[in-house]
Formats: structure tokens, C-alpha cells, sequence
């Protein structure tokens, strides 16, 4: 390829030369060139290797909207190299590529394709199946486009929501023109471009534009100046990836994820140009005309000097008039009269077979340019929720109903409407014909898979990948549905097009978890945990002291003296009315009629399908008023959960959440009830104050509602004061239990005090399966109660039994496995940990995990698996400290 003479509409300074590597070899450029740009004017024609079949690919559309220049730029990979900037000592690599993208060993895979039908992912491994072991690492290893890097410093990206009157998502010619006019008229005005710059094809091209006299590029600059003057903000290089209701448009900037609420949107995504069907028509050589147009104008390289130009439309001859006057030979072929059936060629193309009433003839070239086949860009109007319907004058998918906040401009609405052609179909001709160059599905795959009985354009989708890459369908989606549409003799109408989902832009990781922001929650104690030194942590929106010093001592202090532990982030519900006795009873499993007042019962929630959503506590304040507790993650959630069914079922009921204006906290240990007796003006006796008993009255000059109920095994008071007074409860407590050491204790050491008693956390030892009886809970659940959530769902699972059961164990020899860790039999994963930590009381490892119910019995043992190693477990059903919770009661 060869750079051309500075054009006034090229965006390169020739002024600054730049410096990359690619693939270890130092390449020059100028500032404003792109890496394909660049790759282009060095001489490098494969930018890249195939997907499965490691063909070569050399750049093809240069907008983005393909797989086919994807490179890996300082470790990250996937990078689109023809929208890339070059900077002054980037690294790049070409990818998928073995031992070199020049000479690619895995190129065997494309001449043993025989062995990789459509689906063979489903079905490679499965006979005889000794020989999967061999084949995974191997697939494992060739498999993907680009290397995970792991030696990267984590990416940062702001999370930004924006407010605007009307967002226009497109920056070429209708685009610009939309978001002009909205401005001019006073509306707030957001455009988002997913390119460098502005104005569309108009910006690579040097034709002039009817009626103006002016060349389209400075057409594009003089709308680009006009929508600035309005007061249109623009943002380039942020393509919208989804709509969703609101409406919310979700689009990714360089380095932030934009979270916009607009009250209209104008979508102005014009048409995507579609490759032609023919074999071979992978080769590199072969681009879209757009491409060209970009490398001849906006970077000056000349991408090849003999040319044949397939003119489907208006695009295709113009393209060839640019071409000419770079100094290129070029023939023009006219469909439907000349059809390519072949490009000839390996690393490069080096000919093409044109088909025609009169015969067929081969031509030379290294260029074979597509141009005119259009498809409407509408996948973001059909997330939108608008119809989409086949238009005979457009031959593609067009809006048909939108929502009343939106509108389609241009060619994305498929105007103009002619001329226009067809979908292309395959031509009769052995050889590789590729309908999706992304995932390297061809006619052939589509032709089997139709076969075996995946007809269906969604179907057929899954089960060969096709439109499922990184372009998801903006250079494939057109040709798949033609092909899909010959296979089975339908028409495309029928045929229809697969749902459209976000992103319609692959976006990294990094940028989808940009700026998640979280509620700071503190609780009325926290500056006295700082002050104590505390170490936190996140515990759902709440910073809570996950330990002070050692939690070791910190669970001696509970064991042997007395502590506290800040628990105000749990959450705290008043439900008080005529109905209340009649929402907890549906609300929860357990009887709630005949709890007395000032008595108070453990309980959890469930679901419809009766899998347990959260835990906490009910106590009795009155005949019609209670005052129920959930976990911290749990709060908002179950707030929700119980409105929701509370204004379904239409109670009379009071329900207030006190979450934020109640501190609470727990002290615990033999040594506690001195310490209340201290601060308390009422009786906290083991008579007056038994265990799951209430009292209210003076504490510390405070009225409190004190619950006689823990969670760490001890004999303890769970503490409630208004929040006001959080901080002069905790020092009076800890004033009161000085001589006797009090401590306070974190999150850790509560954790491993609860499983030693294997009390369970929701969320942590439940997932969204777990129902009350395989989390050895089935004592809470009444079958004999007319009606509650899960009922019915509970009554099967109780015929059926578990299939798995949450148990207790204990480790035999050796560290203690993380949670998480795999239990096994024989080599086969049948459940998982969920929690384990070292026993200073027990002397060794416990845990709780999920096991088959027919292991459920005291004293069986069972390896997990981690770490490459494996260690030995026993089940114990039994709490591993204070069994029968004499001390808990005492």
C-alpha cells in the first residue's frame, strides 16, 4: 500500500512522525493515523487471524463495525485497530495468531474443518469421552480472540448521569442536522458519535455535494460548526451499546459509562454496508467501500492499485471515481448483469472469477471493493421497543411503530429507499463462503444446522454463533438473514431477524463497572470504632468494624468475659394495625397468632417458590403491633418485599422502616448481665429477662427496647435506641463493663462465634435454591397454617425431600479450605462450602456446606477439593460449641 499526497481533507499532521511496535518490529506513522491506517501504509495486509478457522483477515470497513482488525494495544486486548490512535511507543500485537499472524500454524484448523460442524461445541467430547481430557486444554487454548492480560494496573472509569431534552444518537449527516435544529430551538441537546469525528460518509469523501458546490467533507465541517454554535454537546467515540425503558440510553465514553435520561431521542445510526457472498469472500484485499473511502481520504494510503469495485449503489461508483483519481486501475462490475463468484488468493488476494450472461472471466487486482449493499441500522430502535418491517423498496428491516420519545432520521428510517438491492445469497460454488466473519460461520455450517432441525433464525443464531460476535451483526446480520432465508425458502419477512439485545457495542468490563457508586452508610458508633482502631469493611451499604485487634481475642472476650458489637445496620420494621397479626402470618412460615407480648420468634421469609429471601426477628410490642428485624443486605429489599404484599393484599397495616433512626447493639458473654444491671433502671434477671424475651424501659437514661436473643452463642441483649443516642449508649456499656475487660468485637470474630453454633447466614450459606428444609430449617415451617408465601411449594418439597442438604463439618488434618471450595465425589463436584474458619474453642477447622441429603448424617465423611489440594471433612449436625445452648440460655 502506498501513502498519497496531502489532501486538505485528511485529519494526519504530517509534521510529527510517531513510533509503535507491532509484533516487535518498529513501524512509523503521523499523528491523527489510526493503527489499521498505519498497518495499511506500512505494507501490512493481515491484521488479524480468524476467530475459529485462523484464516487471515486484513482490514475490511475501517468503522469499527467488524472483527476483522482486532488487536491486542499495550496488553489490552481486542482493540479495534482502524479506530485505535497511534501514540508514540504503543505496543501492539496481532492476535489469535500461532507462532506469528503471518504464519499461523493454527491455520490447520481451516484445512481440518470438516471436524468442527456447526455445534461442534456441544458435541466435541461426548464420544468417546476419554478422549475430552485430551481435546479441552486444547480447545481451551485456541479458543477466543485476545489473552486476558494479567499484569495490568485495574482500569478506572467514571459512572456519569446525564439529564438531557434530547439525545441523538449518530453524528453523520441527519444526525448532525437533528441535533442542530433541536438545539436552535432551545432543547437541551446531547449527540453521541461512536467514530472520531463527525459528518458520516460525508467526512470521507471528496465528492461535491449536489446543489452546494461544496466537497461533502467540508459539508460535514460546516454542520459540525453549526450544531456547536447551537450549543449542541458532543461526544465522540461514544457509541450508545443499549435504549432501555425510562427511556435510559447507557453509552460508553473512552473512559466513563453515561447513564442518560432523555426526554426524546433521535436515532440517526444510518446504514450499515454488508459484505457479498461468494467464496472466499474473507480474503485480505477484500473491503467495504466506506473502508476505502476512509483510507484514501481521511489517511491518505492508497489501499491497492488494482482494483474491481462491486457497485451495487450509488456508493460503489463513487468509491471507484476516488480510487481513479488516486491513481488506482479499476474495473467496475454491476450487479445483478456480473456477479463475483470467487476471490483468488492466501495472504493477499490476488484475483477474482466474475460470472456474467456471457461467461466467466478472471481479473487480477489486490483490491476488490463491496459497495452499496445497505442495511438500516435499527438494532437500537428495536431495543427501544419499536416494530420493525420488511420493506420491499429498501429490501431491509425498517421502524414501523416507535414509542412516542422516539424518531429515526436518515438511513437508519431506510431513506433513500432506491436504489437498493436485495440480500445477498451464495452462489452455486464449492469453497468457503462466509456469512459471519466474526464467529467464521459459513453456508455450509448454516446448511447442516438448518438440517438438524435449527430453522429458526434465533435458533439457528445459538447454535452457529452467527451475529453473536464482536460485531454483533453490523457486517454480518444482513447476509445471515439472506442465507437463512434461501436455506429454507422462505421470504425475509418470514425469515425476520434475531432479537436485538445490549450492547450493541462490545464495551470492557471496566467501563461496564465504571464508577459503581455505593451509599456510604455509617452507623451512630462508627467514630468510636475509629477511634478504637477498627478495620472495616463493606457489609451490603453499611462500613462495619470487621475486626479492632485480633478476632481470636476478640471471640475470647465473648467466650470468657463480655463484648459488644456495633448491629446497628440491621433492619428495623414497625408494623403495627388491625392486620398486622395477618401480614406476618402470610408473610412468614412460622406462627405469629399466638405470640405473646414482649416475646419474640426467629423467622424467615420466603418467596412464592418457597426459597428462603431473609431471616431476622419478630417481637410483640402489642396486640397489634411488632417490631421485626432483617439482615443488613436485606433492608431495602424486604422493605419492597413487604409493601409490595402489603398493598396486594390490601391490609389495614402501619408498616414504617426505622432502619436509619434505631442504633442497636449487642453485648454478649457470661459476664453481660452485670454490665446491664449496671445501666439499666428495670429487672434484666434471668426471671424478668429469660431468653427470646423483650423489656423495655431506662437505660443509661434512655429509653430502649432490649431483645434477649444472639447470634454468638452467649448469653447476650440485643440493644435498640434511637440513633441520636448510639454513642452515648456505647460509652456508658463501656464504662459500666470496664473492670470486667469489656471488648469490642468485629464482623469477623461475630462470623466465626455464629458457626460455631452453625447459625446460618442468608445470602452466604442460601442461595436462590435453598428452601427451609435443606438449610436444616424445616422447624420454623407450620403446614398446618392456612396460607403463606411458599406454601404450597413447600408442601412438594417436603414429599420430595431435599436433594441437598446445608450441614455441618469439621476438618480432619491440614489448613481450612475457603469458602467456596468444591465438595466431591470421586472426582464428580456434588456441593460447595459456604462457610469455614478456624476454631480456637473446636481446635480445628469447621465449616458449613451443601451436601447430597444422603450424606446429611452425623460422622460421614467427604473430600473438598481447592487449591490443587484436597482435604477431609466429617459432618457434624450438631452446633460445635454449647450444643444444647445452656450458656445461650443461662
Amino acid at each position: 500500500m502506498d501513502r498519497l499526497a496531502p489532501s486538505p481533507a485528511e485529519v494526519l499532521d504530517r509534521t510529527r512522525r510517531l513510533t509503535f511496535s507491532l509484533d516487535g518490529r518498529a513501524l512509523t506513522a503521523f499523528n491523527g493515523d489510526t493503527v489499521g491506517s498505519a498497518m495499511a501504509a506500512n505494507g501490512v495486509t493481515i491484521t488479524a487471524r480468524s476467530f475459529k478457522y485462523h484464516r487471515p483477515r486484513g482490514l475490511f470497513c475501517m468503522t469499527g463495525a467488524c472483527a476483522s482488525c482486532l488487536c491486542t494495544v499495550d496488553g489490552v486486548p481486542n482493540v479495534r485497530s482502524c479506530l485505535e490512535p497511534v501514540r508514540d511507543g504503543m505496543r501492539v500485537r496481532r492476535q489469535n495468531a500461532w507462532p506469528s499472524a503471518d504464519h499461523d500454524l493454527l491455520r490447520a484448523f481451516d484445512r481440518g474443518s470438516a471436524g468442527l460442524p456447526a455445534g461442534f461445541y456441544y458435541k466435541l467430547g461426548q464420544r468417546p469421552r476419554f478422549l475430552w481430557p485430551m481435546a479441552e486444554p486444547v480447545v481451551r487454548r485456541v479458543a477466543g480472540l485476545g489473552r486476558v492480560p494479567h499484569d495490568r494496573t485495574p482500569q478506572h472509569a467514571d459512572r456519569i448521569t446525564l439529564h438531557v431534552d434530547t439525545l441523538v444518537i449518530g453524528g453523520g449527516r441527519a444526525g448532525l442536522i437533528a441535533a442542530r435544529d433541536a438545539a436552535r430551538a432551545g432543547k437541551r441537546t446531547l449527540l453521541l458519535e461512536s467514530r472520531p469525528e463527525l459528518g458520516g460518509r460525508l467526512r470521507s469523501s471528496t465528492r461535491p455535494v449536489n446543489g452546494s458546490g461544496l466537497p461533502a467533507y467540508q459539508i460535514a465541517a460546516q454542520l459540525d460548526g453549526e450544531a456547536r454554535e447551537a450549543g449542541v454537546e458532543i461526544r465522540l467515540q461514544t457509541p450508545a451499546i443499549g435504549v432501555f425503558e425510562g427511556p435510559l440510553v447507557a453509552a460508553a465514553a473512552p473512559d466513563a459509562l453515561l447513564r442518560i435520561h432523555p426526554s426524546e431521542i433521535v436515532v440517526a445510526t444510518g446504514a450499515l454496508e454488508q459484505p457479498a457472498m461468494f467464496v472466499n469472500n474473507d480474503l485480505p484485499g477484500i473491503m467495504l467501500a466506506e473502508g476505502v473511502d476512509r483510507l484514501l481520504t481521511l489517511y491518505g494510503v492508497l489501499p491497492g492499485r488494482r482494483a474491481v469495485v462491486v457497485a451495487y449503489g450509488q456508493e460503489g461508483q463513487e468509491t471507484a471515481a476516488s480510487l481513479r483519481a488516486a491513481g488506482a486501475q479499476v474495473q467496475v462490475v454491476n450487479p445483478p448483469m456480473e456477479t463475483v463468484v470467487r476471490a483468488i488468493g492466501g495472504a493477499r488476494l490476488r484475483a477474482v472469477v466474475i460470472e456474467s450472461r456471457t461467461g466467466t472471466r478472471q481479473i487480477p487486482c489486490d483490491l476488490l471493493v463491496i459497495g452499496g449493499l445497505l442495511a438500516p441500522s435499527t438494532n437500537l430502535v428495536a431495543q427501544a421497543g419499536a416494530r420493525l418491517r420488511y420493506d420491499d423498496a429498501a429490501h431491509w428491516f425498517v421502524p414501523a411503530e416507535l414509542p412516542g420519545y422516539l424518531r429515526v432520521v436518515g438511513r437508519a428510517a431506510g431513506q433513500p429507499r432506491t436504489p437498493a438491492c436485495s440480500p445477498p445469497t451464495p452462489v452455486p460454488s464449492h469453497g468457503k463462503q462466509f456469512t459471519c466473519l466474526c464467529m467464521d460461520v459459513t453456508v455450509k455450517e448454516m446448511a447442516h444446522a438448518i438440517k438438524e432441525g435449527f430453522d429458526s433464525i434465533e435458533l439457528l443464531k445459538r447454535y452457529t454463533t452467527l451475529s453473536m460476535g464482536p460485531c454483533q451483526g453490523k457486517a454480518c446480520l444482513q447476509a445471515s438473514v439472506g442465507v437463512t432465508a434461501h436455506l429454507t425458502q422462505q421470504t425475509i419477512a418470514v425469515t425476520g431477524t434475531p432479537t436485538a439485545r445490549a450492547p450493541w457495542t462490545p464495551v470492557s468490563l471496566a467501563t461496564l463497572a465504571a464508577g459503581h457508586l455505593t451509599p456510604r452508610k455509617e452507623t451512630a458508633m462508627h467514630d468510636r470504632h475509629v477511634e478504637a482502631g477498627a478495620a472495616f469493611m463493606w457489609a451490603g451499604d453499611w462500613r462495619r468494624p470487621h475486626h479492632y485487634r485480633d478476632p481470636g481475642a476478640e471471640c475470647e472476650a465473648v467466650h470468657e468475659r463480655v463484648a459488644v458489637i456495633d448491629v446497628s445496620s440491621l433492619g428495623k420494621f414497625r408494623v403495627k394495625g388491625p392486620d398486622a397479626v395477618a401480614l406476618l402470618e402470610r408473610l412468614y412460615p412460622g406462627r405469629v397468632q399466638d405470640l405473646k407480648v414482649l416475646r419474640i420468634r426467629y423467622g424467615a421469609m420466603l418467596n412464592d417458590q418457597g426459597v428462603i429471601l431473609d431471616d431476622g426477628t419478630i417481637c410483640r410490642l402489642g396486640d397489634d403491633e411488632f417490631y421485626v428485624t432483617t439482615t443488613t443486605g436485606g433492608t431495602s429489599a424486604m422493605d419492597q418485599w413487604m409493601r409490595w404484599w402489603l398493598a396486594d393484599w390490601g391490609l389495614n397495616v402501619e408498616l414504617v422502616n426505622l432502619s436509619g433512626g434505631f442504633a442497636a447493639l449487642n453485648l454478649a458473654g457470661p459476664r453481660s448481665r452485670e454490665v446491664m444491671e449496671r445501666v439499666c433502671a428495670f429487672d434484666v434477671g434471668a426471671r424478668a429477662l429469660p431468653y427470646l424475651a423483650a423489656a423495655r424501659g431506662d437505660l443509661a437514661g434512655v429509653e430502649a427496647l432490649v431483645l434477649r436473643i444472639g447470634f454468638v452463642g452467649e448469653l447476650s441483649y440485643e440493644i435498640h435506641v434511637p440513633s441520636a443516642f448510639g454513642e452515648h449508649v456505647w460509652d456508658a456499656i463501656m464504662q459500666a463493663g470496664a473492670d470486667f475487660g469489656i471488648a469490642p468485637f468485629g464482623m469477623e470474630a461475630q462470623r466465626i462465634l455464629r458457626l460455631e453454633k452453625q447459625h446460618v447466614i442468608v445470602g452466604q450459606d442460601t442461595d436462590a435454591l435453598s428452601t427451609p428444609y435443606g438449610a436444616g430449617l424445616g422447624w420454623m415451617v407450620k403446614g398446618d397454617k392456612p396460607d403463606f408465601l411458599g406454601r404450597r411449594s413447600l408442601e412438594i418439597a417436603r414429599e420430595t425431600g431435599p436433594a441437598e442438604r446445608l450441614v455441618g463439618f469439621t476438618i480432619e488434618a491440614g489448613a481450612v479450605p475457603p469458602e467456596g471450595a468444591a465438595i466431591i465425589d470421586g472426582n464428580r463436584p456434588v456441593g460447595r462450602v459456604t462457610s469455614s474458619r478456624w476454631s480456637a474453642r473446636h481446635q480445628g477447622g469447621i465449616g458449613l456446606g451443601w451436601v447430597p441429603s444422603a450424606w446429611a448424617e452425623d460422622g460421614h465423611t467427604f473430600e473438598i477439593v481447592y487449591d490443587g489440594r484436597r482435604a477431609t471433612a466429617k459432618v457434624a449436625l450438631q452446633p460445635f460449641y454449647d450444643p444444647q445452648g445452656k450458656r445461650l440460655r443461662s
